[in-house]
């Protein structure tokens, strides 16, 4: 068995390998996705390692490229995503060992970390492995109790109409000491605009602010989830007020039983009002793993977003 890093001409087989290991379960597996994910990333291509036997693809590891800031400091991260193992080599070891050698090479290129948010089913083998919990993001939840029938007056949004305003928060240097995303241009466009997953909307006044939500349907109703939100330093009062008027509206349009938002910000005079429900530690739960890090991961100033961390 081989265990080698990935070509173009690979993607093929890669793909039938993910389909067959993993089935399309509420993310398919594509071409489309793969390229939008793993090639089109602005914090550049995923690092990835295949495990080929007898001219077989039986194994594949890739984690997905990530950087955050904290004031003038880069730490170069990846977020560990998708792997597969075919069924005839499952039990064999061949994930741990995939996963460990792609670690090494990323010691090479000066990664710091790998994150992700492991379900209950992976999250033993990758604390075997040296990950550790960090914890679950704290989440905030508000009903519509004054819930009706839905409108449908709300349209899908003009992401066209804010290029302006997405140039100009990538380029803002914020001031929060807390780590987050590395607003790299082009970054939002990737997440949100052209992510094949989801569709994503936002609410902004194109100038000061823009929060970012989609609409997702669940077992007790539709859900309006925000998932980032960025303010300019004249968001004031009165862009509050628009701001979440125009939140009631598109929750009344949508019949939305409820709003969610998790992350770390609440502790910044969070400016959407979401109720009087306290904040749950119910989130994803978070793990990390030090690559070329000398100091403690779970001590850091953290300051996720969902966009972060959903799964993808």
């Amino acid at each position: 068995m081989q265990i080698r890093k990935a070509n173009s001409s690979d993607l093929p087989e890669i793909i039938s390998l993910l389909k067959a290991s993993l089935g399309e379960s509420l993310i398919p597996k594509s071409e489309e996705l793969w390229n939008w994910k793993h090639v089109a990333n602005p914090f550049g291509a995923s690092p990835l390692l295949i495990a080929e036997d007898a001219g077989l693809i039986c194994g594949v590891r890739v984690f997905l490229r990530w950087e955050f800031r904290q004031g003038d400091q880069l730490i170069k991260a990846c977020r560990a995503v998708d792997t597969a193992i075919h069924p005839d080599y499952q039990g064999k070891g061949l994930f741990k060992n995939l996963t460990l050698s792609l670690i090494e090479e990323l010691k090479e290129e000066g990664v710091e970390m790998i994150y992700n948010t492991p379900n209950a089913q992976s999250s033993s083998g990758y604390l075997k492995m040296g990950w550790e919990k960090w914890g679950k993001l704290p989440l905030k939840m508000h009903f519509n109790l004054n819930l009706g029938k839905s409108k449908n007056l709300s349209q899908s949004s003009d992401w066209s109409s804010i290029t302006g305003l997405i140039q100009k928060i990538e380029k803002t240097e914020f001031d929060s000491e807390q780590i987050q995303t590395n607003l790299v241009s082009g970054y939002l466009h990737w997440r949100y605009v052209s992510c094949p997953l989801f569709p994503y909307d936002f609410v902004s006044d194109g100038e000061s602010y823009l929060l970012i939500y989609r609409i997702k349907e669940g077992k007790i109703g539709r859900e309006l989830r925000i998932v980032d939100f960025f303010q300019l330093a004249d968001f004031g009062k009165n862009e509050k007020k628009q701001l979440n008027t125009r939140l009631k509206t598109i929750q009344k349009n949508e019949s939305v039983r409820f709003t969610s938002y998790s992350g770390l910000k609440f502790t910044n005079d969070l400016p959407i009002e979401m109720g009087i429900m306290p904040v749950m530690s119910i989130g994803p739960e978070v793990t990390l793993r030090k690559v070329a890090a000398t100091d403690n991961l779970l001590e850091k100033d953290w300051g996720w977003s969902l966009g972060d961390l959903e799964v993808f």
